[in-house]
């Protein structure tokens, strides 16, 4: 009887313990309409990143840094706000890998509005999807775009070969995520086909023509395909398993996901894709589809579905969007012509002055901004540099001879070409980026010759050209050198002095008159005497005449 007693008081002090837990513990939190919030989506401090415009490079140097701030904010839940058209298939997967491994579990897809192409790839990445009720997702099937041509037709072959990572990439993502294997594959492969099949406990699945015949016994309907339900899935689809290595996983993925003992339990609600689009869903199709685990229209709503107290933005930095800038192909070219015109008249004109601060700003641009966006390299630098110098090797020291010249001219679009190119050079991206960048060097190098042959038959009468030349002394007293070479230049085999030291370009003295000239190729010291051999458009040809 004692015995009892003990066991009774101990059983209810139990039950006290374990009621006053539950009354101290914390209810869960509800969202405005009355729906509880898991606790693996709340957080009091979401940390919003900004993906909008093109997906290249830099877009990830920039997220990296972002997620970087907001985690040391103290931000517990990460959502990336889409705003894309697509981007890079390599910078695509290396920030799908980032979002895997350096973003916490608690994170989303905001789109907001569009997430095309690689936007929808990094979407699917997430652990869930929002979407505003304009929004748009999808259409992410890998294409081959040439700069100033347009949309370049692939082969099946080459097709294939760039499909291939895309697939598995939004495999595993759908694996991971929840999301329906087969939906995520029809935004990047255009010729599946689904029907939306629905289970009488509510699961529903985008099954493909075999999977039909299984259930049904019969060839599916094909219609227009475009059905969209009523309202979303009852329950989430099933997550599959990722303990598999790749080949396993394709074999995973086209294995049909049901058998004969489940006919009966299906429904057919429609066909969704046919085998001539692609998957894009808008606003609450995406949520119907099971896709969007909801329609967010605003930060008030996004607080809301997390929880949250505040909302932290974290959008790229000027300095940033400058660095995009300089390194796209238009700015880059531009940047080339305006290197080698400025190089070549500092070259043929004395002295260090306007335009050589020009070519070398034009320089600093050309690489500092491709080594920020980790576009350049080092060598790729030394290449520039080496060949710069044997330009100006042949044009001042050896001129006449050609070999060097050409060495130091295939140096240094070699140089400029590579800082196009970021990443392994087997990848189809960086393939795609060294074209680019030859064709966009090339056309640059054609559009400085010319713009030099323009300046070479304007030079002489240009006074503007003659302001920004650098002064040099005659004598003992500094003052500005006039040009002599307008309507009546010194006659040819005219007798002069060196007023500058000719290595070889520099200037002469004839009578009162102070002119450019260079030497036919030996270098001519300062105050000896030389002779006018010719003149063309960019000065006086001279030869030593003190021996």
């Amino acid at each position: 009887m004692r015995l009892l007693f003990v066991r009774t008081i101990l059983l209810l002090a139990a039950i006290g313990l374990i009621a006053g837990a539950t009354v101290r513990a914390d209810p869960p939190k509800a969202t405005s309409a009355g729906t509880a919030i898991p606790a693996s989506r709340l957080a009091d401090r979401i940390g919003v990143v900004t993906i909008h415009g093109p997906i290249d490079e830099m877009t990830l140097k920039t997220i990296e840094r972002r997620v970087r701030a907001a985690r040391g904010d103290g931000c517990t839940a990460i959502v990336f706000e889409f705003d894309t058209p697509g981007g890079e298939l390599s910078t695509t997967l290396a920030i799908s890998h980032l979002i895997r491994n350096q973003v916490p579990t608690n994170n989303a897809a905001w789109i907001r509005p569009n997430a095309y192409s690689a936007g929808a790839i990094l979407a699917l990445g997430c652990r869930e999807i929002l979407i505003t009720p304009d929004g748009a997702i999808g259409d992410a099937a890998p294409i081959a775009i040439v700069p100033g041509v347009g949309l370049e037709p692939m082969p099946v072959a080459e097709r294939a070969k760039l499909e291939a990572p895309v697939l598995m990439e939004v495999t595993g993502s759908a694996l991971r995520n929840g999301y329906d294997v087969r939906l995520a594959r029809a935004m990047v492969h255009v010729e599946d086909e689904l029907w939306l099949l629905e289970r009488d406990d509510g699961r529903r699945m985008f099954a493909n023509a075999d999977e039909y015949r299984i259930l049904f016994g019969t060839d599916p309907p094909y219609g227009a395909g475009g059905f969209v339900p009523d309202s979303p899935p009852r329950t989430l689809p099933a997550v599959g398993s990722l303990d598999r290595d790749e080949v396993e996983l394709e074999i995973f993925v086209h294995s049909p996901r049901v058998t004969a003992t489940e006919a009966g339990r299906w429904t057919l609600l429609g066909q969704v894709d046919t085998a001539t689009e692609l998957v894009t869903l808008r606003g609450d199709e995406a949520r119907r589809y099971g896709l969007a685990s909801a329609t967010i229209a605003n930060e008030d709503e996004l607080k809301a579905h997390f929880g949250a107290s505040t909302i932290l933005r974290y959008d790229e930095s000027w300095s940033e969007s400058l660095v995009r800038f300089l390194v796209s192909w238009p700015v880059r070219g531009i940047l080339i012509v305006i290197l080698l015109v400025s190089f070549f008249i500092e070259v043929a004109t004395p002295g260090v002055g306007v335009f050589g601060t020009v070519a070398a700003c034009a320089f600093l641009l050309l690489v500092g901004a491709p080594m920020i966006a980790g576009l350049a390299q080092w060598w790729e630098v030394l290449l520039i540099l080496v060949g710069a110098f044997l330009i100006a090797v042949e044009l001042l020291v050896l001129p006449g001879m050609g070999v060097i010249g050409v060495v130091g001219a295939i140096l240094l679009l070699i140089g400029l070409v590579f800082t196009f190119v970021g990443g392994d050079l087997a990848s189809a991206q960086s393939q795609s980026n060294l074209l680019v960048g030859f064709f966009a060097t090339i056309g640059s190098f054609i559009v400085a010759g010319a713009t030099l042959a323009a300046i070479a038959r304007q030079l002489p009468q240009n006074r503007i050209f003659g302001r920004v030349m650098l002064q040099a002394s005659v004598g003992d007293s500094a003052a500005p050198l006039t040009v002599a070479l307008g309507p009546a230049p010194p006659a040819v085999g005219s007798l002069g002095v060196a007023a500058t030291p000719l290595r070889p370009s520099g200037r002469a003295q004839f009578g009162d008159a102070v002119i450019d000239v260079r030497t036919t190729g030996a270098w001519v010291d300062a105050n000896r005497a030389v002779r006018l051999v010719s003149i063309d458009a960019l000065g006086g040809i001279v030869e030593d005449a003190s021996t």
